[in-house]
């Protein structure tokens, strides 16, 4: 029966009393139980919860006291996301001060997530814009820089008018628009600071197999990080015929393979080579190298010098004592001290340099420093690029110090060449063309030999104008330039081949080139088409090799390695997946803890500075130029720590890196000495379940699984991996079935629900909309919400319906009831663990329940209704119903006498039978035959198969005689 209940009369009773008892803190760990970290999406404090926030945080809270009743060590925190624009812009739009806005902000939101009676871990909590919590945001980015994991580049970003300021590739729509303002995007070049996200792609793509996510997750990440498999090819671009030295390091002779194959490349494009064997190789004299080198070598305009490991120093020494200058010098892995990673060497040599006659005896210098090296120190080669007053090349390198005898990022530094990515370096004998992107560097590097460049000049305006989708869209006419006054060279058969820009190539994939075959790819088919450029097959449709040479009749894949060796290409991968941009020329973020000394070099702030906190005293409108740079304190507190003279970085950070790591703070928020101790990273990390957004699939996702394993390459974090399950939930649109906005008037204000109907009913209704873990759309339905708050009523009324005599039927199915709300639970398909009660409650209001069934059932309702169910507990019960044990069910009990099994004849549903659960299959095939409706339809046919579901379903497969 129906009994009314006024839930203001109780809610925010048990809501203080919760609190008051700290009946969720978490503490110390407790080994004795096993842990469970559930963990919800911080929001951002936007002064109001919508209903989404409630569909986000009180659907979950369910699980969590279900896992608490099982005697789990539950902890389930919250907290806010509190820097970023829209506080920003709101406080801009009032003119007040942003942490103003974002402070009352927090405390009306921290008022409204009360209102829920979620049984979160509050002593566990985080605010990003505390600068105890920045402090180490701070910290990690401090360590990152020293890692060479943060860097300051300069590059092609996104600038958003209407934000005014940079924002990252994710952050960009389809359209060619911000995500944000809805303004269009304008590619600007600039300096920026990046976090090296692309050296963990393949670790991103990889790991995510051994996590517990569903597909459609993974398989987003893994599309956004877009891992291709193929070649780096060089492409040497037709020019005089030049000479090269190539000087070995220590150790070493010019036979080896590494000196050999760079002779034999570039000996076969024509050009000279002096690669001589130094003496002593083993013991190096400085000296003798230097007169073996100039005794044996040619230098003169032309000449390009590459030297590897010791060999460069031989190389500084000799051009130094040139009376001429040379073309160009490649110093790969090279150094100006003895001071090793791997051990200290010492040599006979006084490690001086004359750098000024260097620089004046090559204009070209090129310092290559490779990543990893075991022996050479990011400071030795910082050291060797400042004394030559160039910046370092970082190479990738598969084996450490340039050991790598196919090592093409060495090789293109040796001649100007286009650097191609093919997935397809079979067909490299087919590429007719080649295709640059119309910002490619190579462009600009080469308009004087370029004798067309009022038309090319005119295109690359055009082409830059247009967004990405424009110019990948296939159905458009192809359109280029050729690049008259370059050509190429095709390295598998020394073909002279043309050079053109075209908008369908972009700057942003792979090299910004490629090698165009056009019989073997439809863009590059309809381009030669319409340029009349040559077309040459080259895998016949048995994926066998033609008009290759000596690999005819070779198979594509075989063929893939084979011609790239031959070349002296690499096989690589290349990736959609761009570095993280994550500086920002606004005021309400993380303010980048950098400074630079009075020559323009950044230095990490260091931790005994840190928060270096954000300052007062800014104009924080947006004018383009950070705020951050019109603050005199700022500018003042750097003189003052650091000298006259220094200057503070004024740009702040993204905030997607305060959300990249808040779930490791929570478990330590009070850790005054680090982030996050590694011994509480042990206790509860990883998260065991996340429950978020599907927006946030790409972006924050992806850079908090980045962050994570940063942290763990440098041994700050327990684990590589941040959340063992992740679970994206549903949308809940308006009444009228459209996405919720002011502007159609269709927004449910959640606190009106909860005034009218209370918290357990909203709670329960959207738990009750579908299945929480399945990705879906739920309009809303006030007559839904009405229907769950009549159960409730009727649960308020169940107690009169308690008997001494409860049968045995009413006991079983309390038994199934305990089990499948369970179940349900843990599957996260609260609807039907709320249908199964719902259909219990039926039961007992027919037939009756004993007492003990009837506090049973409260327990099994609680984690959906914390409030009415602790109020009727309270009747008879001094402990909270929140800290008993979930009920058992009794196996014997939850077993059927009878199932129903439904009977198909050629898969059509012709009856159904009822069974013992035991039966075997002979006993229910015999059941159906002794079935008159059943029987009748199989009558005059032969059986040729039977299929048997067990319990369920039972198929006989026909045909008519």
């Amino acid at each position: 029966m129906h009994k009314r209940f006024e839930h203001k009369d109780f809610e925010k009773k048990w809501q203080e009393k919760w609190e008051t008892g700290k009946l969720y803190d978490v503490t110390e760990r407790d080994d004795s139980k096993e842990k469970e970290y559930v963990l919800v999406e911080l929001p951002y404090p936007s002064g109001n919860l919508h209903i989404g926030h409630w569909y986000a945080f009180a659907v979950p809270d369910i699980y969590v006291r279900y896992k608490r009743m099982l005697g789990k060590d539950v902890i389930y925190p919250m907290g806010f996301d509190a820097f970023g624009l829209p506080a920003e812009n709101a406080a801009i739009k009032r003119n007040i001060n942003p942490r103003e806005w974002t402070e009352s902000n927090i405390e009306y939101m921290r008022n409204q997530l009360a209102s829920m009676g979620n049984a979160f871990t509050w002593n566990k909590t985080a605010s990003t814009i505390d600068p105890d919590y920045y402090k180490w945001t701070q910290w990690m980015f401090t360590q990152f820089f020293e890692n060479d994991i943060a860097y300051r580049g300069e590059g092609v970003v996104n600038w958003c008018p209407g934000c005014n300021t940079v924002i990252a590739n994710e952050q960009v729509l389809s359209d060619d628009t911000c995500e944000r303002s809805g303004d269009k995007i304008e590619k600007k070049k600039m300096p920026q600071w990046m976090l090296r996200i692309t050296d963990y792609a393949d670790a991103l793509i990889d790991d995510l197999d051994e996590l517990d996510w569903p597909e459609f997750i993974k398989q987003s990440q893994r599309n956004w990080i877009g891992r291709s498999e193929g070649a780096e090819l060089s492409f040497p671009i037709k020019t005089e015929k030049k000479h090269f030295v190539i000087i070995h390091g220590k150790g070493r002779q010019s036979n080896e393979i590494w000196y050999k194959t760079l002779k034999e490349k570039l000996e076969s494009l024509g050009h000279t080579v002096n690669a001589p064997d130094l003496p002593e190789s083993g013991i190096p004299n400085i000296k003798n190298w230097v007169e073996t080198i100039k005794k044996e070598c040619t230098f003169d305009e032309n000449t390009t010098v590459i030297a590897h490991s010791f060999g460069t120093v031989a190389a500084l020494k000799a051009i130094e004592s040139l009376s001429n200058s040379i073309e160009r010098l490649v110093l790969v892995g090279g150094f100006i001290d003895p001071e090793f990673k791997d051990k200290q060497r010492e040599h006979v040599f006084d490690w001086k340099f004359d750098f000024d006659k260097i620089i004046s005896n090559v204009a070209d210098r090129r310092v290559l420093h490779c990543v990893p090296d075991h022996a050479v120190s990011d400071k030795q080669a910082e050291n060797l690029a400042n004394a030559l007053k160039v910046a370092i090349t970082p190479i990738k390198v598969h084996l450490p110090h340039g050991d790598d005898p196919y090592e093409m990022s060495i090789f293109y530094h040796a001649y100007e060449s286009i650097n191609v990515f093919s997935t397809r370096p079979d067909t490299l004998y087919g590429a007719t063309y080649i295709v640059l992107a119309p910002e490619h560097e190579l462009v600009q590097q080469n308009r004087d030999t370029i004798s067309n460049w009022n038309e090319v000049e005119t295109y690359i305006s055009e082409a830059t104008q247009k967004n990405e989708q424009d110019r990948l869209d296939g159905s458009k006419e192809k359109t280029g330039v050729k690049l008259e006054g370059i050509a190429a060279i095709n390295p598998a058969n020394n073909e002279e081949i043309p050079v053109f820009i075209a908008d369908y190539v972009l700057a942003g994939y792979g090299t910004g080139a490629i090698m165009a075959v056009p019989a073997h790819d439809e863009r590059d088919n309809e381009f030669a088409k319409k340029f009349e450029l040559p077309i040459a097959e080259v895998v016949s449709d048995s994926e066998k090799l033609i008009n290759s040479e000596e690999f005819n009749g070779m198979n594509s894949e075989e063929a893939k390695v084979a011609i790239t060796e031959k070349v002296g290409g690499k096989l690589t991968n290349t990736y959609r997946l761009r570095d993280w941009s994550v500086g920002r020329q606004r005021y309400w973020g993380v303010p980048i803890p950098i400074v630079y000394d009075k020559e323009g070099k950044a230095h990490p702030i260091p931790k005994e500075h840190l928060p270096w906190t954000l300052p007062e005293d800014v104009d924080f409108k947006p004018t383009g130029e950070p705020p951050l740079a019109k603050s005199a304190e700022l500018l003042k507190r750097t003189e003052d720590i650091f000298g006259k003279g220094w200057t503070p970085e004024v740009e702040t950070m993204d905030t997607f890196v305060d959300s990249s790591w808040y779930f490791m703070r929570y478990i330590d928020n009070q850790n005054q000495e680090t982030f996050s101790s590694p011994a509480a990273q042990k206790d509860w990390l990883p998260v065991d379940l996340y429950f978020g957004g599907a927006e946030h699939t790409t972006m924050h996702l992806l850079y908090s699984r980045f962050w994570m394993k940063a942290l763990h390459k440098l041994g700050l974090s327990t684990y590589s991996e941040p959340y063992k399950k992740r679970i994206n939930r549903s949308l809940i649109l308006g009444p009228d079935g459209n996405k919720m906005s002011k502007s159609k008037g269709n927004v449910v204000d959640p606190d009106e629900q909860v005034d009218r109907v209370g918290s357990d009913a909203v709670k329960m209704y959207l738990a009750f909309m579908g299945p929480y873990a399945e990705v879906n759309n739920y309009p809303w339905d006030l007559g839904g919400i009405a229907g769950i708050r009549r159960f409730l009523e009727r649960v308020n009324g169940l107690e009169e319906h308690i008997t001494d005599k409860e049968s045995s039927e009413s006991l079983k199915q309390l038994h199934k009831v305990i089990k499948k709300v369970g179940e349900d639970i843990v599957e996260l398909k609260f609807n039907t663990a709320i249908s199964a009660m719902m259909m219990f409650l039926n039961q007992a209001e027919k037939n009756g329940l004993s007492s003990d069934s009837y506090n049973s059932f409260l327990q099994i309702l609680a984690p959906f209704a914390p409030h009415l169910t602790e109020e009727l507990w309270s009747k008879n019960n001094s402990a909270s119903i929140h800290s008993t044990s979930f009920p058992n069910y009794d196996d014997s009990l939850v077993k059927d006498d009878i199932v129903t099994i439904g009977v198909q004849i050629n898969g059509k549903l012709r009856g159904d039978i009822s069974v013992s659960p035991q039966a075997t299959e002979e006993e229910v095939q015999k059941a159906a035959h002794e079935n008159q409706q059943i029987s009748s339809k199989l009558e005059g046919a032969t059986v040729v198969k039977v299929v048997y579901v067990p319990g369920r379903i039972l198929n006989f497969i026909i045909k008519n005689e």
